[in-house]
């Protein structure tokens, strides 16, 4: 069993800590061999404000109204905020007929644990959607900043009170978001490129076939190093699968060989020369996005280009095993016991950086009427 642990430094830290804890449970943020902060700051760039356990985007346009309309006069400012949340839950689960699907708290309702506001408050700053000044700012922070009167939101759309719509958005409010979209470092992001140009793409289901569009120079190399580094850490992640279903004798173990088998005769990028190479953009823009490599990890990635050749191989393997102890220690699960009930896959997928949300939202901006 592994452990989450952090020194408390304030009320700022611990919502970020929550927001982490949160993010930790679904499967694209699980990090087998340490690449993580690799797979975090490409998405980071290619997409910014976005995380896997968002879900629709009419969450950007309900989330600063039920903050505008807060009572922070009376009582615990917080549950003002939870009960808002709360009340937008129930009011979306009485449409039937509208689009409510991936509705945060369908089930737990008024008892969710993480609600609405913490998954999107850090997708908030970075839209612009909360003031400039408190694009850092914890929830609580802002909560009693509006209590002073301050004005802590961009206006927004307005989603009336007997709005029967659910998720679809209005023409205006797809406008709206594309504006905030574009306005995103100046316009040089893919998410807002794609954004203003939603309606138009549904043939593009895949990153690699977003990678054919006829992008701006600056967004195709950063795009194109992201896939490059994607497929060529994708090999190592099945030679760690194969070797899991090997050690714990499992069903899948002829999957997972006939999968390494085929991403084997793939042909491997021009790009994965070095991990420096692979990684180039996030060397110059990692401090847009927080990166800070580290030089264990950029020395797997160096040593995964000079054996990915041969990677059912000895060499591969000895460096998968030697990959996993460093990231996980004793948590390694090439060291459990063979009777150890292993489900089958550990990350076994090429790294998406967040497109199925991206897809997702690209879809409700085109169904706007």
């Amino acid at each position: 069993m592994s452990a989450l642990g952090w020194v408390s430094f304030g009320k700022a830290e611990a919502e970020a800590v929550q927001t982490l804890i949160g993010a930790l449970s679904d499967s694209e943020a699980r990090d087998e061999l340490g690449l993580g902060a690799i797979r975090d700051g490409f998405s980071d760039l290619l997409f910014p404000g976005t995380s896997t356990v968002q879900t629709r985007l009419r969450y950007f346009l309900f989330l600063p109204q039920i903050f505008r309309e807060l009572d922070l006069k009376r009582g615990d400012r917080k549950a003002r905020l939870r009960e808002g949340e709360a009340a937008l839950i129930a009011r979306l689960q009485a449409l039937p007929e509208a689009d409510t699907r991936l509705l945060i708290g369908s089930e737990a309702g008024e008892k969710l644990k993480r609600m609405p506001s913490a998954v999107y408050w850090g997708g908030l700053g970075l839209w612009g959607i909360r003031s400039p000044a408190l694009a850092r700012a914890g929830i609580g922070e802002v909560l009693d900043r509006m209590a002073e009167g301050e004005t802590c939101w961009e206006e927004t759309p307005r989603i009336d009170e007997d709005d029967t719509r659910g998720f679809t958005l209005t023409r205006d409010e797809a406008d709206w978001i594309t504006d905030r979209c574009s306005a995103i470092r100046q316009g040089e992001t893919l998410l807002g490129y794609l954004m203003a140009r939603a309606r138009n793409l549904n043939g593009y289901r895949d990153l690699a076939s977003v990678a054919a569009i006829d992008l701006p120079s600056a967004m195709q190399r950063l795009l194109d190093h992201a896939l490059a580094f994607a497929e060529t850490m994708h090999g190592a992640a099945l030679t760690y699968n194969l070797m899991l279903a090997e050690h714990f004798d499992h069903e899948s173990r002829e999957n997972h060989a006939q999968a390494l088998a085929e991403w084997s005769r793939r042909e491997r990028s021009s790009l994965a020369t070095s991990a420096r190479e692979l990684i180039a953009p996030l060397f110059e823009q990692g401090a847009l996005v927080g990166f800070n490599p580290r030089l264990p990890t950029l020395r797997f990635i160096d040593d995964w280009i000079a054996v990915m050749r041969e990677a059912d191989g000895p060499g591969a393997r000895a460096l998968i095993a030697r990959r996993e102890i460093e990231t996980k220690g004793s948590r390694a699960r090439l060291r459990f016991e063979p009777d150890y009930i292993w489900s089958g896959n550990s990350g076994s997928g090429r790294i998406r950086y967040r497109w199925d949300l991206v897809r997702r939202y690209l879809d409700d901006m085109a169904a706007a009427a």
